[in-house]
């Protein structure tokens, strides 16, 4: 059977367009499936320190679960074995990279898709004029981690020990006023650290 120019002509042209719509298939695969697996590293905002033993700190937290990113807000019960106790729990469609806290009121700014999304203490999305919004976290402070000793040193006088099978230590931020509690954040959680007394 001979073949026009025209038809050897077509006949490639499809081949070519159906090698082009896999290969692209291929790389449009390629590029959703580290988006799917990506996971944010958890994310805090102490939003009320405890003075004394039966007063609760109060964080707000944002965690991936599940592919799913949550934002909640938790009581931490000093009483009862810090046990995060749930206030609020929301989910969101994006992850957060930021959290601060409001100036006056107890509610959250998150910085989710390039813009900030003021939520109330219950966590309920509300309007609110962006000169509110804190720039800096109050409770969050600098330390130095020494995976030899195992320690997370604070102000160069105070010291935490640190299980090193929970990961290294990216954050860590005061939850009492006497600075003797504090909440550690690894890329895999959270815990409660507590300050060496002699």
């Amino acid at each position: 059977m001979n073949e026009t120019k025209k038809e050897k002509f077509i006949r490639f042209m499809l081949i070519g367009f159906f090698m082009f719509v896999i290969v692209y298939a291929f790389f449009l695969r390629y590029d959703k499936q580290p988006l799917e697996t990506m996971v944010q590293d958890p994310i805090a905002l102490v939003l009320k320190t405890s003075s004394v033993q039966t007063d609760a700190p109060i964080v707000a937290l944002y965690e991936n679960k599940n592919n799913e990113h949550i934002l909640a807000i938790y009581k931490i019960e000093r009483t009862n074995r810090y046990k995060f106790k749930t206030l609020h729990r929301i989910k969101l469609n994006d992850a957060p990279d930021q959290l601060f806290s409001d100036r006056f009121e107890n509610g959250i700014w998150a910085h989710i898709d390039r813009k900030w999304t003021y939520f109330s203490k219950g966590l309920k999305t509300e309007n609110r004029d962006h000169k509110f919004k804190r720039n800096h976290s109050q409770y969050k402070v600098s330390f130095v981690y020494n995976s030899d000793t195992s320690k997370i040193l604070i102000n160069n006088n105070q010291s935490i020990n640190w299980d090193n099978r929970l990961g290294n230590p990216i954050e860590i931020h005061a939850l009492t006023n006497d600075g003797l509690l504090w909440l550690v954040l690894t890329k895999t959680g959270i815990s409660i650290g507590a300050v060496e007394t002699q």
